[in-house]
């Protein structure tokens, strides 16, 4: 059975080589990094999982992409060759067919490859980062052909003008982000009750970290305001 194809740094699969994916289920979640102090003298432990960082962290994610396919034998050589330079030991963003709004990204290896007479089989195994990410950036134009107007999510924080102020809502994610904040004039940016100075240019305020929820970033003064933020989601 044929299931849905997946593309590694910009080639679908399934399209380019006739590769199918022979499992639909090829991504596992991640591991949260637990960790448990012994009390002695108590019942149980203290769980200190989040105690460092304030939220659950996360180990990276297995990726196991099963292939498939039929080639001329003549043709086997060559074509596995060019699929061991274009991914064996690179990094890879994957977009699956079924879950185009996000990608996964991560390191790249490739095994198991067998093959009697023109059929053909290999594993692609990628040490992926945990979160999966919004395909596009707050910054960055997105395509009406490859949107999906159902899951897709449209952040426009791009050449805000501000003018005297101006109050940015931005919907977090499960992935904790720090954005850059590019300003074409020095201005400031209330958050959390704080209120940090911005210098014409890039921005890396430390101080202002989008969490999952609702978060408003207050600007003063006059120019334009970009905030590249890109979400993630497990």
């Amino acid at each position: 059975m044929i299931y849905q194809s997946v593309s590694i740094n910009g080639i679908n699969m399934l399209k380019t080589y006739k590769m199918a994916l022979k499992e639909r289920h090829c991504v596992q979640p991640p591991e949260p990094k637990t960790l448990y102090q012994d009390i002695p003298g108590a019942d149980g432990s203290l769980d200190l999982s989040t105690a460092i960082s304030g939220h659950m962290v996360y180990s990276r994610r297995k990726i196991t992409l099963n292939f498939g396919c039929g080639y001329e034998i003549d043709r086997w050589a060559g074509i596995f060759s060019e699929i061991l330079r274009l991914f064996h030991g690179k990094n890879g963003k994957l977009i699956f067919d079924d879950d185009p709004d996000y990608y996964y990204y991560g390191r790249m290896t490739i095994s198991k490859y067998s093959r009697v007479q023109t059929l053909g089989t290999f594993t692609i195994t990628v040490d992926a980062e945990p979160y999966k990410y919004e395909l596009y950036a707050s910054d960055e134009d997105w395509l009406w052909d490859t949107f999906s107007f159902e899951h897709g999510v449209i952040r426009e924080y791009k050449e805000i003008q501000v003018s005297g102020s101006y109050t940015l809502q931005i919907l977090g994610t499960e992935r904790w982000v720090i954005p850059e904040i590019i300003v074409s004039r020095d201005m400031t940016v209330d958050f959390e009750e704080k209120t940090y100075a911005l210098k014409a240019g890039t921005n890396k305020i430390y101080g202002i970290v989008i969490k999952d929820g609702e978060q408003k970033l207050t600007f003063r003064g006059t120019g334009t305001v970009t905030v590249s933020y890109r979400g993630g989601v497990l």
